[in-house]
């Protein structure tokens, strides 16, 4: 990786915008790995990076650490802006990935398949999904609120989505 100082030598960063520009105003764009490709003409090598990654070093002048995770406030990975970068460690980041997709699709409530006053409950836990057989559907419906509850306070907790 490079040092901060010579980063800032090669890219410009506008904080209002999060846009990354070279020294010729290319902006930079991630691919789909969200991996940029930056050319050191003095050492003639060239690096790949993650974008979030160029941009904390570029608004904060430190390398994150190695085992920690660059996290969005607000989720959006192309959002590079500094108010929505922050630095967490690894398990954290997990925690806040599997609220947010436990919110978005992973807690639902499902008709048993053979018994049809029963429920089944499913949501994830470390990226197993977990499954949960309930027999009232006021008792599941509750369930569901419950863990619903539970994932929107690790995010509420860590993220902003008012920005």
């Amino acid at each position: 990786m490079l040092a901060p100082d010579r980063l800032r030598e090669l890219l410009e960063y506008d904080p209002n915008t999060g846009a990354i520009r070279t020294k010729r105003k290319r902006v930079l764009q991630a691919d789909h790995d969200g991996l940029v490709v930056i050319f050191d003409g003095s050492t003639k090598r060239s690096y790949k990076m993650k974008l979030d990654r160029i941009a904390y070093v570029l608004a904060f002048g430190v390398n994150p650490k190695e085992q920690n995770r660059i996290l969005h406030k607000n989720l959006d990975t192309s959002d590079n802006r500094i108010q929505n970068l922050d630095q967490v460690s690894r398990e954290v980041f997990l925690k806040i990935k599997e609220a947010h997709r436990n919110l978005t699709t992973g807690i639902r409530v499902v008709l048993h398949p053979t018994d049809q006053f029963s429920y089944n409950v499913f949501w994830y836990e470390k990226n197993v999904e977990k499954c949960k057989l309930i027999q009232d559907i006021g008792l599941a419906r509750s369930f569901q609120v419950k863990l619903q509850l539970k994932y929107s306070k690790i995010l509420t907790k860590y993220c902003l989505f008012d920005q």
